[in-house]
C-alpha cells in the first residue's frame, strides 16, 4: 500500500534509563544505543513527503546519549527539513551543556513529574534531582510542558502538583497519562488508578489551576481540561486521538525496528519491520476501530469525546471504565456545576 506521510517520528536513542520507574512500560531488554546510521536513515523517511514532521527523542532516557541529541539536532537544521524537535526526559541529568544544546537548535522540552517531590520519589526516585533539572530549565528561561504518568499514588496529590508546577515561571503547561498496564506495572497493578477517585481529584484540580491562573501569566495548561472545553465548544470530538491512530506515526528502536508508537516498542504483534523493509499496511492499521467507548449514553460528551490513546486502551483492555474517560467525565462535571 501506498505509504501515508510520517507525521510524527520518535527516536528511541538508547534502551538505557537511569531510574526504575515502578509502573515502566519498556520491556526488558540488553542496553543498547542508536547508531548515527539508524538515527539518519529515520530522518530521512520522515523528510521523504516533503512535509511537516515532528521528531520526539525518548527511550530510555535520551539526555545519557548527549552526542546523539546534538547529532540529530544539527542534522534536521542543517537539512532545513521542516520539522520540530522535542525532548522527553526524566529531568535528572538536564546539565547546562544539555539545556544550551536544546536552546541552540530550538528542542522543546518535556520533563516527567508525576508529583510534588515526596510522590515522585516514591514512584520514580531522585526527586531531587529533578526538580533541581527543573530550577535550571527556569534559570535558562526554557519553555516546558510536563508530562505525569496517573497512577494510585498521586491521584489524590494532583492539586499539590499543579501548585508546584506553577511555582516554576517556564513552566507552560502539563497533561495526565494514566498508568499504562504494560512492562513493570504488570508487577504492581495495585498502581492503576480508583475511576472514581480520578473523577473527584479531577474537579479539584480543575478549581485548583483555575486559582492558579487567576494570578498567574502566561497561565497553566491543563492539557485534558482544553481537550474538554473544546469537546463542549464545538460539540465534536477529533476524528484521531494521535498521529499513530491514522498511521502517521513511526518509533523506531535502536535496533531500526519500527513500530506505531513508542508504548508499541518491542511488542511483537505491534512490529511494523525495519527502516530497510517497512511494512506501511502493518503501522497504518495497527490500531484499527481501538476506539473509547462511551459507557453512559447521559454523559455531556457522549457525542464529542476528545477520546484516548489507543496504545494505552489496547493495553488496558480490561478496564472496564478506561482512566481517561472517569478523567474527562470529572472535569466535564465540574464544568457544568460552574455554569450552572
Amino acid at each position: 500500500m501506498k505509504p501515508r506521510p510520517i507525521r510524527y517520528l520518535v527516536l528511541w536513542l538508547t534502551t538505557r534509563c537511569n531510574l526504575r520507574c515502578r509502573y515502566c512500560y519498556r520491556p526488558s531488554e540488553a542496553p543498547s544505543t542508536m547508531s548515527r546510521e539508524i538515527a539518519r536513515t529515520s530522518l530521512e523517511l520522515a523528510a521523504a513527503s516533503g512535509n511537516f514532521f515532528h521528531v520526539q527523542l525518548a527511550g530510555g532516557e535520551p539526555t545519557l546519549e548527549t552526542g546523539l541529541i546534538e547529532y540529530v539536532a544539527s542534522l534536521i537544521r542543517q537539512a532545513g527539513w521542516p520539522a520540530t524537535i522535542a525532548l522527553q526526559t526524566n529531568g535528572t541529568l538536564l546539565s547546562a551543556a544539555v539545556i544550551g544544546t536544546c536552546q541552540r537548535y530550538q528542542i522543546e522540552v518535556g520533563v516527567s513529574l508525576d508529583g510534588p517531590p515526596d510522590v515522585h520519589q516514591r514512584v520514580r526516585g531522585q526527586a531531587w534531582e529533578t526538580y533541581q533539572g527543573l530550577s535550571r530549565l527556569e534559570g535558562a528561561a526554557v519553555p516546558v510542558r510536563i508530562t505525569s504518568v496517573l497512577c494510585s499514588e498521586n491521584v489524590g496529590h494532583l492539586t499539590q502538583l499543579a501548585m508546584s508546577l506553577a511555582s516554576f515561571s517556564n513552566i507552560r503547561g502539563f497533561g495526565l497519562d494514566p498508568l499504562v498496564l504494560k512492562g513493570a506495572a504488570l508487577s504492581h497493578r495495585n498502581l492503576a488508578p480508583d475511576g472514581a477517585a480520578i473523577q473527584e481529584a479531577a474537579g479539584d484540580l480543575c478549581s485548583t489551576v483555575a486559582l492558579i491562573n487567576q494570578r498567574r501569566n502566561p497561565a497553566l495548561h491543563w492539557r485534558e481540561l482544553d481537550a474538554v472545553l473544546s469537546a463542549l465548544n464545538t460539540r465534536s470530538g477529533p476524528s484521531h486521538y494521535c498521529h499513530a491512530s491514522c498511521g502517521e506515526s513511526m518509533a523506531v528502536h535502536p535496533s531500526g525496528a519500527v513500530y506505531p508508537c513508542s508504548q508499541a516498542v518491542s511488542e511483537p504483534e505491534l512490529a511494523a519491520g525495519t527502516l530497510d523493509a517497512v511494512d506501511w499496511s502493518k503501522l497504518s492499521v495497527g490500531f484499527d476501530g481501538v476506539r473509547m467507548r462511551c459507557h453512559d449514553p447521559h454523559c455531556q460528551l457522549a457525542n464529542c469525546c476528545p477520546g484516548d490513546c489507543p496504545s494505552r486502551l489496547r493495553f488496558n483492555r480490561d478496564d472496564t471504565i478506561p482512566a481517561m474517560c472517569a478523567l474527562y467525565r470529572g472535569i466535564a462535571d465540574y464544568l457544568a456545576k460552574e455554569i450552572s
